[in-house]
């Protein structure tokens, strides 16, 4: 590992670190258990949280309750470290307690920008700790969007010239998790039609153009050819999710399955896992019991096949 700072104790916790000079919300927390071990399984977890692309009541720190069971477990063997992600968010004027304001860059993101900003992120980190794709990407609800779309990475650079030198350059993780995740944007705002609240917050992170919601959708990438080094997808969720139906996990599922990703149990690349999670949407960060239990399924299953 290239750790830049070499810590006297541990754990080394570190919060607010910034990634980027975007905005004040261009930052990460990392948590490192103990000093780096040279064994070639250990894995980095790093979360993307979710919140609509615009919620500024949920970020980094959301993670915490969720990490502390990790902990616990016998999982952390296998873990070298965590981190936790904040990213610019999209307009909010009307949120209750936090109203963004139009001069403020880390409230007045659009579509690339909070996946820049993730792969900026990914970037910093591989470049302090130097762990290449010995990673888990997880994501819950927006962010699980955001995980898969690290993995649709060279699509952002060839439509995007502001992400193609970050998409060089960021190496995609061995395995992602998408928790309660949001995959097909325009199936979502459809089943949702009567309620314009779906519709407003992809309207102000992708903007109006429908082409630009399904193109930006992770059931519409290419993995063989973005990601062909991808050998994990485990996608969560919970019959119980007030807010983001069932459709969207199955949707992604068989997406994944067409492109020939195996849920066969014996797989040992490219494989493809679905498990049920329980609580609502939030729930499951929130009590961080059910994040973490999907957590350590994907990490038991990334050192299969890694």
């Amino acid at each position: 590992m290239v750790i830049r700072e070499t810590p006297d104790t541990w754990p080394c916790v570190q919060k607010g670190v910034h990634y980027s000079s975007e905005s004040g919300l261009n930052t990460l927390d990392t948590y490192i258990p103990r000093a780096p071990l040279s064994d070639p399984n250990q894995l980095w977890v790093v979360y993307v949280h979710g919140g609509a692309w615009l919620d500024p009541e949920i970020d980094a720190s959301s993670f915490e309750k969720t990490q502390e069971h990790i902990l616990g477990s016998t999982e952390i063997q296998h873990i070298s470290g965590f981190a936790s992600i904040n990213y610019r968010l999209s307009p909010n004027p009307s949120h209750p307690k936090l109203p963004s304001n139009p001069s403020d860059p880390s409230r007045n993101a659009r579509h690339p920008d909070h996946i820049r900003d993730v792969l900026s992120a990914l970037l910093f980190l591989q470049d302090t700790y130097g762990f290449d794709d010995r990673y888990v990407l997880v994501g819950h609800s927006c962010g699980a969007t955001l995980a898969l779309q690290v993995a649709m990475k060279r699509y952002w650079g060839m439509q995007y010239e502001s992400t193609e030198a970050l998409e060089l350059n960021v190496v995609p993780p061995i395995a992602i998790l998408g928790v309660e995740g949001l995959y097909d944007l325009p199936s979502l705002v459809n089943y949702h039609i009567h309620d314009p609240a779906y519709r407003g917050f992809v309207v102000n992170a992708f903007g109006s153009d429908e082409r630009t919601w399904k193109t930006s959708s992770p059931t519409e990438g290419n993995f063989d050819e973005s990601w062909p080094d991808g050998r994990l997808v485990v996608l969560a969720h919970s019959h119980g999710d007030e807010l983001v139906e069932w459709d969207q996990v199955q949707l992604q599922f068989d997406a994944f399955k067409a492109q020939g990703w195996s849920h066969d149990s014996t797989s040992k690349s490219r494989s493809l896992k679905m498990i049920e999670l329980t609580g609502k949407h939030d729930e499951v960060w929130e009590d961080g019991k059910e994040l973490a239990r999907a957590i350590q399924f994907t990490v038991r299953e990334a050192l299969k096949v890694m």
